[in-house]
């Protein structure tokens, strides 16, 4: 009864993140053709001035992203209960409203105090305009965060199909409108002119698919007072973790502008913008177990320890297939994507900054569950430990041992939210389940995928000439990788029992 029930739900789930990896596809398009022709119409300085002032306006991202989350859980919560559409439509309103007001206050934040923080974290070279690009970029968070409270809606009915769809108009959209902007006006506040239009693309068509779910005149009614503290309820320690996560997500980009020319963060930028598309693809296939957690609350124990484990394991194993390759291929796809004196020195930190990915992804499914269960409080008290040791140790490093130490704060950082993760998973989710399961459906497939890429990068050195060959040597190595994580498993008696479950569920999504 057990293996029949996880084996169900992970159909489902297999389903939707197929189309979640079409949207995340589409995405990753865009960025490799959008930021070499960025870097050579405006050069690294600029971008990487730009790349700072991104910085500085990320915070604004929790905004969405939390209220996002908030309203996953309580749209799905509603859609399984099959309560009214009146219910439903109160919690989008009054989540856009929330939504809205904060993002001024942060805009207003930004506006005021964002120059002088600016010219804290950029050097003297590339202080002109500060004031503008800050508006300018001030104006695509905000966009940016109103597509994602309206995308929300979608996820939370776990229509990943039109989310896909979207993806791909606002994808060919965004990077065109980006590019033409650029274009004409080869600065650094043109590129950041371009971002934000494309935000206002995606959240003008989200707005548009949406827009009978906003209601204004219920916002202010009693359903819509319940829904705005329901929403605030979630939000709370969940903004907490959010806002924790994006300092630490963005302290390599302010420590290197305060102590290294600002072309060294436009490298760092390229870097990061690579292995954050490959790890937004891991969190595309992911994250559609957070709305499926969110209905399970009321499944059986044996159920829902069977689904994490199952779940733990294959986004582990896909994270380090998809990610590991881009460690041991770093220079080759630098060099081909940006130019070799780009990726001279961006390579190392793109390896360092991969490794930190493959190591953090075994703690998204945690997150997920714990969201799903409605526990914030330990998902926030992770994230916290996360940034702070991050900040810490990121400054340390970068100011001892320069650009070297780039990702390294992160890497060392992921290491510890691991252990964090496993130790309240085990107390205060799945008591009874031993450490060796645990082990196995959370450590051993990023354990495997970074020792293939420690072993790779010292002994074997690949290189391609071109795009075939490096498209030939990443799906190989990422066939290795996955082989090696099923044999791997399969010593152990528990991994065992998971790959059998995984065939099992993958034969019953078959059509």
């Amino acid at each position: 009864m057990t293996v029949q029930g996880a084996d169900n739900s992970t159909g489902g789930v297999l389903s939707n993140s197929r189309w979640n990896l079409v949207a995340f596809g589409a995405g990753l398009a865009a960025q490799f053709l959008t930021v070499p022709l960025v870097v050579r119409w405006i050069g690294l300085d600029a971008f990487g001035a730009a790349a700072v002032v991104l910085a500085l306006c990320a915070p604004l991202s929790l905004v969405g992203t939390v209220l996002g989350q908030a309203l996953i859980r309580e749209l799905a919560s509603r859609n399984k209960a099959d309560q009214a559409p009146a219910s439903m439509q109160a919690f989008t309103s009054v989540a856009m409203r929330w939504c809205m007001v904060a993002c001024m206050a942060g805009w207003c934040i930004l506006a005021v105090f964002g120059p002088a923080m600016a010219r804290l974290l950029i050097s003297d070279a590339a202080t002109t305009g500060l004031g503008p690009a800050l508006l300018i970029g001030a104006t695509g968070a905000v966009a940016q965060q109103v597509g994602l409270v309206l995308q929300s809606v979608s996820a939370a009915k776990q229509d990943y199909k039109t989310i896909a769809r979207m993806a791909l108009y606002t994808a060919l959209a965004g990077s065109t409108v980006t590019l033409g902007i650029t274009w004409m006006w080869p600065q650094a506040q043109g590129y950041l002119a371009g971002v934000a239009a494309g935000f206002v693309l995606v959240a003008a068509v989200w707005f548009w698919r949406w827009r009978s779910m906003l209601c204004w005149r219920t916002v202010f009614s009693s359903r819509a007072r319940e829904a705005s503290a329901a929403l605030l309820r979630f939000s709370r320690w969940q903004g907490v973790a959010q806002l924790a996560g994006v300092l630490g997500n963005q302290i390599d980009r302010y420590a290197l502008g305060a102590m290294t020319p600002v072309s060294v963060v436009g490298q760092y930028t390229v870097a990061n913008r690579l292995q954050e598309a490959a790890y937004i693809g891991v969190i595309k296939a992911g994250e559609v177990l957070f709305p499926r957690f969110g209905t399970m609350s009321s499944d059986s124990f044996a159920d829902r320890l069977a689904f994490f484990q199952l779940a733990s394991w294959g986004l582990g194993t896909i994270s380090a297939a998809l990610l590991v390759p881009l460690a041991v291929l770093a220079s080759s796809v630098l060099s081909l994507w940006v130019g070799a004196e780009v990726a001279k020195g961006a390579d190392h930190m793109l390896f360092v900054l991969v490794l930190g990915g493959v190591v953090g992804s075994a703690t998204n499914v945690f997150t997920y569950y714990a969201m799903g269960m409605g526990r914030n409080k330990p998902v926030a008290g992770v994230s916290v430990l996360f940034s702070a040791l991050t900040v810490i140790s990121t400054i340390l490093l970068v100011a001892v041992f320069g650009v070297a130490a780039a990702g390294a704060g992160l890497l060392l950082a992921s290491v510890a939210r691991v252990l964090a993760s496993m130790v309240l998973t085990k107390r205060l989710f799945f008591t009874d389940l031993e450490w060796s399961a645990l082990l196995v459906s959370t450590a051993l497939p990023l354990l495997v995928g970074c020792g293939l890429a420690a072993l790779f990068r010292s002994f074997f050195q690949l290189h391609a000439d071109g795009w075939t060959q490096l498209a030939i040597m990443y799906g190989g190595l990422s066939l290795v990788v996955g082989l090696t994580c099923l044999l791997v498993t399969g010593v152990t008696s528990t991994g065992r029992g998971i790959i059998v479950r995984f065939a099992r569920s993958i034969r019953r999504d078959q059509p």
